[in-house]
């Protein structure tokens, strides 16, 4: 059985060397993966550039976004840019949740609809 933990990246009052320490016990408590918690209009360490710190001090654990509010990332290449990115930085240990997210104030600090999530999650026709 494999069992993960969340990164703290949305926790208040956690700061860069909370993020990394945490990172290196769960890696050496043997958890099998580290999750983030991708919001917009709230004040945390955003999901990717997280799950990077995370990566450049440990060496095994998977790297999870748990989920990553898709429709949110303006620019659909930089956004596979930057997982690409991560994921062959860290050695191929990072997992892509996505969906479309349903919380009203993340889609209004981008000014987008929050009735057009679902649109916006499918792929261009």
């Amino acid at each position: 059985m494999d069992i993960g933990i969340g990164l703290p990246n949305a926790v208040r009052g956690v700061d860069r060397r909370g993020i990394v320490d945490w990172a290196k016990r769960a890696e050496n408590a043997g958890f099998s993966s580290l999750g983030t918690i991708d919001r917009i209009a709230y004040p945390n360490f955003e999901s990717l550039i997280a799950l990077s710190a995370a990566a450049a001090v440990t060496e095994r654990i998977r790297l999870v976004t748990d989920i990553l509010l898709a429709p949110l990332r303006t620019n659909p290449a930089l956004f596979a840019k930057q997982a690409a990115t991560i994921d062959q930085l860290s050695g191929g240990r990072l997992v892509l949740g996505l969906a479309p997210g349903g919380r009203e104030d993340d889609y209004a600090v981008i000014r987008r609809g929050l009735l057009r999530r679902g649109a916006d999650f499918e792929p261009p026709a």
